[in-house]
């Protein structure tokens, strides 16, 4: 996989709507069983589809929306306040006319909760006592609910809080899960790994056709053309019995409003799945063949790509690129080695670092920063260095802060105004006293960062540890005084979780690892 210069405009928007109320759906999109639009949110009121002053409806076919966390390291709690739903009756055994069921992660088939007021097959129903909540404990951070009704008896049904709380196994909000960290890709790519969740934000979504009820498990990747032609992409699992769909976005998208895809496909169908000249259809629903028209594309156009998993358990797929068109392959113009952000207790203040073995027509570069891992300001320019063929060393002072975690980028622009941005990295502001370790990213693939405050320079114990309790790792750490970090490596280590533990003199700091 390559690294390209790609332009993508985007406007991030930062306000946030509050009190927001959200109702259940009573039909399908497309066919399907999701009725809405993955809504991202850390607010609002969920309520039945009648209000808050009218019965829920008859009919409702096991109709569910999903509802994601808007902030990354945060996962959404549903409280419901009332809740009133036509209980089970007796006729030759138990009949459940209507129920409610809440599942753990982002699409149809999450795992249900079965704790209290939910039965042992998760069902809700009846007048159960509230307040009761669920709070999605998946990779996600996400909760699908979902709804069935009969054609007779309705009740008042539901009214529901949605929050969100911060949770150690929640989105990192720095994957390519969503279109504004799309992964600029040039030719043929394997993908070994699979998506989290719809990451932070909600997107690629009409409410009235593909891809239906937006995302589920996704990876975004963006990509340019280089000439002016014809261009097909493939998309070949792993495994030939996974089920991949995909939407292409553009020419030259605005990640902020995307609008219908250009193609897409939901279809049910398991195996590869991508564009064909034998095909004539733009878009297709889930009883499509999974193959959809080619893209006729002008040299300079760029399109983002969204590759949706039904499920988080596949093996990987292959992207692959053909048609007459080519791909702009433009090497970048600065070779970046190192780029870390550390907080420095004594002033109060945030070290931005980053150093380059090379640069090319490299005219500036713009620090950003964000609270939240979506929303980026600008808070400094620094000149870059031209053209290069050695490493030079920046450094830039960030002494505005709060207590949290901070992201932190690079946006670098040529002279000829194109530009990119860098990964993103954390820093994490403790209060002094402050007894707590974050862990970043998590979930990881295979590194994490441990990041944790000391109240004086000394020698730490790090202990890693299985589900099973197995010792995996256990060593000895340098601690100084302030804010530490240290890296884990569980490169080769199986999937799963692990307990990740720090012993100083003062106080034992323990944090659940999530290794995909």
């Amino acid at each position: 996989m390559k690294s390209i210069t790609l332009i993508i405009f985007v406007i991030i928007s930062s306000i946030q709507l509050h009190s927001q109320t959200y109702t259940h759906p009573t039909l399908g999109i497309a066919g399907e069983y999701v009725g809405a639009c993955e809504t991202a949110t850390c607010g609002g009121t969920y309520l039945d589809n009648g209000g808050s002053g009218s019965n829920y409806s008859n009919n409702i076919s096991s109709i569910y929306r999903v509802f994601c966390p808007n902030t990354a390291g945060n996962c959404v709690r549903l409280t419901f306040n009332s809740f009133d739903v036509e209980p089970p009756f007796w006729s030759s055994g138990w009949v459940y006319p209507d129920y409610l069921t809440i599942g753990n992660g982002p699409t149809q088939n999450s795992p249900l909760f079965t704790t209290t007021p939910a039965d042992g097959s998760g069902r809700i129903w009846g007048t159960p006592t509230v307040p009761f909540s669920f709070t999605s404990s998946h990779s996600s951070g996400c909760l699908t609910a979902r709804f069935r009704s009969d054609g007779s008896v309705t009740r008042p049904g539901w009214s529901a809080t949605l929050s969100c709380v911060p949770c150690a196994g929640g989105p990192n909000g720095t994957d390519n899960n969503d279109c504004i960290r799309a992964t600029g890709l040039c030719s043929n790519a394997s993908i070994p790994g699979n998506s989290t969740g719809p990451g932070i934000v909600a997107e690629g979504c009409t409410g009235a056709a593909c891809p239906a009820g937006g995302e589920n498990h996704t990876n975004w990747y963006a990509f340019q053309a280089a000439t002016t032609g014809t261009l097909d992409v493939t998309v070949t699992p792993t495994v030939g019995t996974d089920d991949y769909d995909f939407a292409l976005f553009g020419p030259n998208p605005n990640c902020n409003s995307l609008g219908a895809p250009l193609r897409c496909t939901d279809s049910g169908t398991t195996g590869t799945t991508g564009t064909s000249s034998a095909a004539l259809d733009f878009t297709e629903s889930v009883t499509g063949d999974k193959y959809v028209a080619s893209l006729n594309v002008v040299a300079g156009q760029s399109f983002v790509m969204m590759v949706d998993e039904w499920t988080p358990t596949g093996a990987g797929y292959t992207l692959s690129f053909g048609g007459t068109a080519s791909l702009d392959c433009t090497v970048l113009p600065i070779e970046l080695t190192n780029f870390y952000a550390n907080y420095v207790p004594e002033e109060e203040v945030v070290d931005v670092y980053w150093n380059t073995a090379s640069e090319r027509n490299n005219d500036y570069y713009t620090l950003e920063k964000s609270y939240d891992g979506v929303n980026f300001v600008e808070f400094g320019v620094i000149d870059g260095a031209g053209t290069t063929n050695y490493e030079t060393q920046y450094y830039v002072n960030d002494p505005e802060n709060k207590t949290g975690v901070i992201y932190y980028r690079l946006k670098q622009t040529d002279f000829d105004g194109a530009f990119k941005y860098s990964k993103v990295v954390s820093v994490n502001i403790f209060p002094e006293l402050k007894n707590e370790m974050v862990l970043f990213p998590n979930p990881t693939k295979n590194t994490t960062e441990a990041i944790f405050n000391s109240s004086n320079d000394q020698i730490a114990y790090l202990t890693v540890t299985d589900s099973k309790g197995f010792l995996v790792e256990n060593r000895t750490v340098n601690c100084i005084k302030g804010s530490n970090s240290l890296d884990i490596d569980l490169t080769g280590k199986a999937q799963g979780i692990y307990f990740i533990t720090i012993t100083t003199n003062e106080y034992t700091l323990s944090n659940k690892l999530i290794k995909e």
